[in-house]
């Protein structure tokens, strides 16, 4: 079996590998990357309030395209803990320094109820992120336009994130996974935190992780993008606090988001060196702009390309951000405005499956929960790929996000399989 740990080769990175044709894929048998655990969406207050617009019968339909085995099939969905700029308006859970009036009974009008009724619908596992902690513990006394947490306020921000934790258990959604903030160096004029890797190693091992030892939750870092994700990892995974990381029950991995970039070069240097976490996307979206059947598309070889690029570079779970956004990109109370793979309709009462959810329940279909997934190598920006595994066999499949017809060979040993795809067509190869 391959040793993921090795130093990299010319021929382990997508980008890298020098074919002897544009569009030829070549099955690495000898690469298994685990098991693919699935999709998932976030259920903002957008997305929630959007979601409490729809009859029951709509509502039904809705979690059925999302959750349901002829839909997505999700597994997965992160909330934010705390207001974030997909919000009506900025919010806060106390209003004590001492924590002692805390409440979510804000999130009891539209987020819990929506998380309760994915949760009727199938088994999920949920992500939670803090966008800001709460302004009297950051400095500059802000939650929005970012600042820094207090030095002095690490050990009470993580009895903060623990009080939430108890109570959206207590209602009734068990949190598997938790971040320890949002973008941690992103500068946002909406709630934004910045953390430096010393900062966030501090707060993650020394503060959360003895916060939750009791609890069946676990911690994934970083939560940010991928352009330098190999150095981010050492910086988290090494030095200071981190006393014996792979033997800490509590940091499970990484977490990333795609907004500056796709750059599977980059997560797979991080899967060879730690193939033992947990790598997660844990938000995708594309700006926003009026709805349209034939520019939407475009939008959709962006999800694909992000999607299969991840996972064949070593992610095992995807989430998309907002599940549900209005036909103007909304609400975001700081005009934030984005897409989404299913949007209200003008009127309000009724939704549109757009070409963005469409590639994604393709994907879902051909590329089931549970997969075990091997690596591919391709040299070529006209298509993507992902490889699976079945029994004796491997299937790869293949979608053209090029804008026009093309050509893919698909290779294993001395076999060889050819086919032609028009733009956008996904399709399942066997080799």
């Amino acid at each position: 079996m391959y040793d993921l740990r090795k130093s990299p080769e010319k021929g382990d990175f997508p980008f890298w590998y020098n074919s002897s044709m544009n569009n030829e894929i070549t099955v690495r048998k000898d690469i298994e990357l685990g098991t693919w655990q699935g999709l998932g969406g976030a259920i903002t207050e957008a997305t929630a309030y959007n979601y409490a617009k729809l009859s029951p019968e709509k509502k039904h339909r809705l979690l059925e395209a999302y959750y349901g085995e002829r839909g997505l099939a999700y597994r997965w969905a992160r909330l934010s803990i705390g207001s974030n700029d997909f919000c009506l308006k900025p919010y806060r859970y106390t209003q004590k320094t001492d924590l002692s009036d805390f409440s979510i009974v804000h999130d009891e009008k539209w987020v819990i109820p929506m998380a309760r009724d994915v949760l009727g619908k199938k088994a999920v596992k949920f992500v939670a992120s803090p966008w800001s902690p709460p302004d009297f513990m950051k400095l500059g006394l802000k939650s929005r336009n970012y600042s820094f947490l207090k030095p002095w306020c690490f050990d009470d921000f993580a009895k903060y994130m623990k009080m939430w934790l108890s109570a959206y258990k207590n209602r009734g959604v068990d949190v598997s996974f938790v971040t320890i903030q949002n973008e941690p160096r992103a500068k946002q004029v909406w709630e934004s935190c910045i953390y430096s890797f010393l900062a966030q190693k501090k707060l993650a091992y020394k503060y959360l992780a003895k916060e939750l030892k009791n609890d069946d939750v676990q911690i994934l870092l970083w939560d940010h993008n991928k352009e330098t994700l190999s150095s981010v990892a050492d910086r988290l995974f090494q030095g200071r606090y981190v006393t014996a990381f792979g033997k800490s029950e509590k940091i499970a991995g990484l977490c990333f988001h795609w907004y500056d970039g796709t750059f599977p070069d980059e997560m797979w240097r991080v899967r060879q060196k730690y193939p033992d976490i947990l790598m997660m996307s844990s938000e995708m979206s594309c700006g926003f702009s009026p709805y349209d059947e034939v520019a939407w598309k475009n939008d959709a070889k962006l999800y694909c390309r992000e999607l299969l690029n991840d996972i064949n570079a070593g992610a095992s779970v995807w989430i998309d951000w907002n599940m549900l956004l209005s036909w103007r990109g909304g609400p975001s109370y700081c005009k934030n405005y984005l897409k989404s793979p299913i949007i209200l309709n003008e009127a309000g009462n009724d939704f549109i499956l757009t070409p963005i959810y469409r590639a994604l329940k393709r994907f879902a279909e051909l590329f089931p929960v549970g997969s075990k997934v091997i690596r591919l190598n391709y040299d070529t920006n006209d298509i993507v790929a992902v490889g699976r595994k079945v029994e004796s066999s491997y299937e790869v499949v293949v979608v053209n996000v090029s804008d026009g017809k093309q050509e893919i060979s698909v290779k294993l040993g001395d076999k060889t399989e050819n086919r032609v795809l028009n733009e956008l067509d996904m399709v399942k190869v066997k080799v």
